[in-house]
């Protein structure tokens, strides 16, 4: 049992009371990750019995994959953790590039499959799985991956702006404060439900590049496509509403 004054309990406090507090707050946009999610299991339903080769497995277990980074990745955000959001994101980005890759390329499967972590497989592999090789611009919904993949990279690092975003200031004595979380309660209005849409709307675009990756199987879809359809519909206009009310919002 931890300690009554430990730091890891009273952070996973903050924790419980943020998920509540962001989801209350949030309103309707608090369900879109729940659409999203909903999608990745209508996909994995329709496609399971016509994956018919390790290659075409591999590929979609990449996909269920990314459908945890989805849900470990809005827990992470309405815990005020945008950081990490953006680190389960760019997980995703690249489970599904290189779920394509490893559809087409058997070499590269073969990568895939025998990096076991050592040092020398893992080197292979990240000679082998580069961003130029994930996301190639001639296939527009790649290049479109790619997009999500860059900004969720600069976003996760540590760099001057992911630290700036922990810190702030004591209201009675002025003195900088560090926290835990790095979503400030003077955003939140403008940044919680911006970076959900985007987290939303990464996956809806990972989810749209499975049209490439799994483009040989003879699945029925249809239904499939029609959610799909509806869930970024429903992204969307609330993205359109966000921005009126915060224009300077940003990328991310």
């Amino acid at each position: 049992m931890l300690d009554r004054n430990s730091q890891i309990a009273a952070v996973n406090a903050m924790d419980v009371a943020n998920f509540d507090g962001v989801a209350a707050d949030l309103k309707e946009i608090a369900l879109l990750p729940d659409d999203v999610e909903k999608l990745y299991v209508m996909h994995a339903e329709a496609i399971d019995s016509h994956l018919n080769t390790p290659e075409a497995r591999g590929a979609g277990a990449l996909f269920v994959l990314c459908r945890k980074h989805l849900v470990l990745g809005a827990t992470s955000l309405f815990r005020l953790y945008s950081a990490q959001m953006f680190r389960e994101t760019r997980a995703a980005v690249e489970a599904a590039g290189i779920a394509r890759v490893i559809q087409i390329d058997p070499h590269s499967f073969k990568v895939f499959r025998e990096d076991d972590g050592s040092e020398a497989a893992s080197k292979l592999a990240r000679a082998t799985f580069t961003s130029k090789l994930l996301f190639p611009f001639s296939i527009l919904h790649l290049k479109l991956l790619f997009d999500f993949y860059d900004i969720a990279s600069r976003l996760s690092h540590t760099n001057g702006l992911t630290f700036s975003r922990h810190l702030g200031r004591d209201g009675v004595s002025g003195k900088t404060t560090f926290n835990y979380q790095d979503i400030q309660k003077g955003n939140y209005a403008r940044d919680l439900p911006h970076q959900l849409l985007w987290l939303c709307l990464a996956h809806v675009a990972i989810l749209i590049s499975s049209d490439v990756t799994f483009s040989g199987i003879n699945a029925d879809l249809q239904k499939f496509n029609q959610a799909r359809a509806n869930v970024y519909e429903r992204i969307m206009r609330f993205k359109a509403v966000h921005e009126r009310r915060f224009p300077d919002a940003g990328p991310a």
